[in-house]
């Protein structure tokens, strides 16, 4: 797997977009910046987000624990916190994965 790693941002799919619909680049942004801090409120809100055919966006809770810094050795408390968390779902595996 030596295949190299194309990087997609938020401006080429507004520009895709805004192509395949006819849409202005201006309003695509604007939907697409919406839809983004939707789902990043829900987040903070420690709501559930399911898209089909995409997968699970939730918060995961990380019990609190020691770790160590790595330069010093030093010990460090790290908190107990919320991390976001991604579950693909199957339908997507499948796609990628080419197997019908």
């Amino acid at each position: 797997m030596n295949e190299k790693l194309i990087t997609r941002t938020k401006a080429s799919y507004v520009l895709e977009i805004a192509e395949k619909t006819g849409i202005h680049k201006r309003d695509v942004s604007l939907i697409i910046t919406s839809f983004i801090n939707a789902m990043t409120d829900s987040l903070v809100n420690n709501e559930r987000i399911e898209l089909r055919g995409l997968g699970v966006l939730k918060n995961k809770k990380r019990r609190a624990r020691i770790a160590r810094n790595p330069r010093t050795g030093e010990k460090v408390r790290v908190d107990e916190r919320l991390v976001p968390t991604y579950k693909p779902s199957s339908l997507l595996k499948r796609r990628i994965n080419k197997v019908t």
